[in-house]
This record gives C-alpha cells, sequence and structure tokens, in this order.
C-alpha cells in the first residue's frame, strides 16, 4: 500500500477550502458524491494531499455526520492505495480491522472501489484501488 491522502470531515467546504488555502493548498473542484451524500474536493502541497469531505445535507444522512457532531472539523481519516483491495482487506482483518463500509464504487476515484476500516489503534482508514 501506498499513503494517497488524509480526509478532513468538514462542515463547509468552501470554508474549509479558503482557509486551506490560506495555509498554502491549492484545491481542485469539489466533487459532487451522491451515493455518500457528501461533497469532496483534493487539494495539494508540496506534493501531500488532503480530502475535504462535507455534507451535502445537514440531516445525519452522510458518512460523516456523526464525525462532525461528536468532534466538530477534523481529520478522520488515512487513505491508501492498493493493487489489490481484496487481498488487503483480508490481511488488514487478520490484523483485526474492521470494515465499517464495504468496498464500493467512488466517484472520487473514477468509480474505483473503496473500503473504510478500523481499528482501535489507529481510528479509521480508507483503501482505494490503484
Amino acid at each position: 500500500m501506498t499513503f494517497d491522502h488524509i480526509g478532513y470531515a468538514v462542515d463547509d467546504i468552501e470554508k474549509a477550502k479558503k482557509t486551506m488555502t490560506f495555509l498554502g493548498w491549492t484545491f481542485g473542484d469539489v466533487i459532487e458524491d451522491e451515493d455518500r451524500g457528501v461533497y469532496l474536493c483534493f487539494g495539494d502541497m508540496n506534493g501531500a494531499r488532503v480530502e475535504l469531505v462535507c455534507p451535502i445535507k445537514k440531516d445525519a444522512s452522510s458518512v460523516i455526520d456523526a464525525w462532525l457532531f461528536k468532534i466538530g472539523p477534523t481529520p478522520y481519516h488515512i487513505c491508501y492505495k492498493t493493487k489489490d483491495l481484496d487481498e488487503e482487506i483480508a490481511l488488514l482483518q487478520k490484523k483485526r480491522f474492521k470494515i465499517m463500509v464495504p468496498p464500493a464504487k467512488a466517484i472520487a476515484f473514477g468509480e474505483k472501489r473503496v473500503v473504510f476500516m478500523y481499528a482501535l489503534s489507529v481510528g479509521m482508514i480508507e483503501i482505494a484501488e490503484e
């Protein structure tokens, strides 16, 4: 696996983009992911990437509403890329990672599959197919 990005839960994607742009990040266009109920926007700085993730509706229907409700805007996952998603899932499950969101195609990754997994020792991770 290789590092891809850090995901940030935010409640206002435009305000977050503005603040992070001030900090030196450069952002692409906002993507609407209706399947997950969120807006996404990737930013780059010196080879590092972040993903801003914001609910489309403020009605607790998105995958990140619980994070925002409990903690507020915050980093909440690290994403890794892999050539073999099924193999990585099996290896991580042997290390006690639990699937939180099953593998599904993601608009942000050109319809390649992603999975969200969780371990008490490190929190939430996302694995995306290359």
